[in-house]
């Protein structure tokens, strides 16, 4: 009998450290959960007004090489927690490249262009509709981007503008401009804001002068960053 209750006694004391062990290590668990999890990433219904506002630089790429500095602001709406629509509006500083011998054409066979009076700078204003889609909106975590600018592209000045061997003659440009690149946010309490960083494309048509071609296409390829609230 003495035997039993000593073994009833010890199962009890072993049961009992089991039940208090088993607690603790819950305890344990669960604080080094809320520890861990406390500032994880969390995505974050966002709707309603958005705007951007950005800079960004594009290489001319082609025989008709343009470069641009620009800066551009979009207004819009999210309409759901991935999709932006909105409006556009920017400046571009253009300055093109010209080839050898440039306005050797001009001078021969066609008098009607007033190539004297051509530039090789030049200011533009893009305005374009803005679409946009994001992975998802993070108050925390970094995200992907996909963006396209379609619109026209105004010259804001009355003379042409000399590029490869010839003149651009228009002063309404199509604009197209697809882009992607990172969303990252920078601050946790208001996850709207956001700086985001991207590459690009941009294409530009327009009426051309030269002795062979009529139409040109302007090609580039960019960087741009925007910060985003």
């Amino acid at each position: 009998m003495r035997f039993s209750h000593f073994i009833i006694g010890l199962a009890s004391i072993f049961l009992g450290m089991s039940a208090t062990a088993h607690a603790e290590l819950n305890d344990v668990v669960n604080g080094m959960t809320n520890i861990a999890f406390s500032d994880a990433p969390h995505p974050v219904a966002y709707t309603g007004y958005k705007g951007y506002v950005e800079a960004n630089y594009t290489q001319g790429i082609g025989h008709l090489s343009s470069n641009f500095v620009t800066a551009a602001t979009s207004q819009g709406a999210m309409i759901t927690d991935n999709i932006y629509i909105g409006g556009g509006i920017g400046i571009d500083m253009m300055w093109t490249t010209i080839d050898a011998g440039w306005g050797e054409y001009f001078k021969e066979t066609d008098k009607k262009w007033d190539w004297k009076n051509s530039v090789k700078t030049a200011i533009m204003i893009p305005v374009f509709s803005d679409f946009r889609f994001v992975t998802r909106h993070s108050s925390t975590q970094s995200s992907l981007f996909l963006n396209l600018r379609v619109g026209c592209t105004f010259l804001c000045n009355d003379r042409f503008v000399r590029i490869g061997d010839g003149l651009l003659t228009s002063k309404e440009f199509f604009y197209l401009q697809p882009s992607i690149g990172v969303r990252v946010p920078i601050n946790r309490t208001k996850p709207r804001q956001a700086f985001d960083l991207g590459v690009h494309y941009r294409l530009m048509t327009s009426r051309y002068a030269t002795n062979w071609q009529r139409e040109a296409a302007i090609n580039g390829l960019g960087i741009n960053i925007s910060y985003e609230w």
